[in-house]
């Protein structure tokens, strides 16, 4: 993914332009909708998307429970 474009208005909100790799136009689709259903959640739910981005133990963690958490859903 890379940041083409942005502009931010005084809602604290920013409008980003930047390209997402997929493989076939329907993943396409499918990763659009994810990231705007994304910016619609709760910033409190953002964050906690965002510390398991940002933190590699937080991702191995997700990995090594990923069936135990897929199954709670």
């Amino acid at each position: 993914m890379s940041n083409t474009n942005n502009t931010e208005n005084m809602s604290g909100e920013v409008n980003l332009n930047f390209e997402v790799k997929a493989g076939n136009v329907f993943d396409l689709q499918k990763k659009k909708k994810i990231l705007q259903d994304f910016s619609r959640l709760d910033m409190e739910d953002q964050e906690r998307i965002e510390q398991i981005m940002i933190n590699p133990k937080a991702r191995e963690a997700l990995k090594k429970n990923w069936k135990l958490l897929k199954s709670m859903f």
